[in-house]
């Protein structure tokens, strides 16, 4: 693997480290690099399913770490092994770009607004990073994970979003990566939302109108409940909020409680207008002789507005 290969400087790439995605993650890739995004450094940490199978007809803009192999011990656990992930994705990949994303393989940055992430960070060149809130997705009464597209098969969230974000950021405004969910900058870079107003963590009425997150935490009922054989990235079992994650009988409880209670409240078919270019997508990059249409290329011009 050769690492630091240079990059035009005003490219976007996410970096993500994944877990029990085989079912989900060419979907995940091809839904974001139509939207835009040129490259994808994945940090695979399930010696199940080598993403770099999975993904091999992705390879021209997909480059897998396996962080398994020399990364399996007691300093890399938890969160530990999600930042450092992360860490090491900036210091060795995404600094070769001008943005990164750190999202997870549920995660879905949406435009409600632009045609696709080159026109919506082109309205951004005075600020350093833009902080998308969460709309969180619910399982749509799914038993077992369903069977089409997530973005077509999971239309119901809760009503109103998060406080929760993830980040788009400048990889040269990064000073340090301390969180899943933003990234400190250097002295004197800014941080804004997608209204381009100071970030502040309050959600307010319009605050995801223009972009946001669709986070599609409960794919289904069954794939809820192998939360504690698959583990955690990014918690600790010793972290008393997140201990429900660790136990099968804790993931029941929160999902009764909580994500069948009220995570699927509100209809949003929003993502709805990107299912035939993906499934599009999909079918020729697996096709002989299929060609990646490159960023933006399918979803370009496919955007609508959408209240939020």
């Amino acid at each position: 693997m050769r690492w630091n290969r240079r990059r035009p400087p005003d490219t976007l790439c996410i970096v993500a480290i994944l877990k029990d995605e085989d079912r989900f993650v060419e979907e995940w890739v091809a839904y974001h690099r139509l939207l835009g995004v040129n490259h994808f450094y994945l940090y695979d940490n399930d010696p199940r399913q080598p993403l770099r199978g999975i993904l091999a007809a992705h390879r021209d803009h997909v480059t897998v770490v396996e962080w398994l192999v020399d990364h399996d011990d007691t300093r890399y656990q938890g969160r530990t092994k999600q930042l450092k992930a992360y860490r090491h994705g900036l210091k060795h990949f995404a600094v070769n770009h001008e943005w990164v994303a750190f999202i997870d393989g549920d995660e879905f940055i949406a435009l409600e607004e632009h045609h696709d992430l080159q026109a919506f960070l082109g309205e951004f060149a005075r600020y350093d990073s833009i902080s998308l809130n969460w709309h969180v997705f619910g399982h749509n009464g799914y038993y077992d994970d369903p069977p089409g597209l997530i973005i077509q098969s999971l239309t119901r969230r809760m009503k109103e979003p998060r406080a929760m974000v993830k980040t788009i950021s400048r990889t040269r405004a990064i000073a340090a990566i301390d969180t899943p969910h933003l990234c400190r900058l250097k002295w004197g870079r800014r941080r804004v939302d997608a209204n381009k107003r100071v970030y502040r963590e309050e959600v307010y009425p319009g605050k995801t109108r223009v972009a946001h997150i669709n986070h599609y935490q409960c794919r289904s009922f069954s794939n809820w409940m192998r939360k504690p054989e698959r583990g955690e990235a990014g918690t600790f079992a010793e972290d008393e909020a997140n201990a429900w994650r660790f136990s099968p009988e804790g993931c029941l409880r929160q999902f009764v409680c909580q994500i069948a209670l009220d995570k699927n409240e509100y209809v949003d078919t929003s993502m709805l207008r990107h299912v035939d270019r993906v499934t599009s997508y999909l079918t020729n990059l697996r096709s002989k002789g299929g060609m990646d249409n490159g960023p933006g290329g399918a979803i370009s011009g496919s955007a609508e507005r959408k209240g939020g």
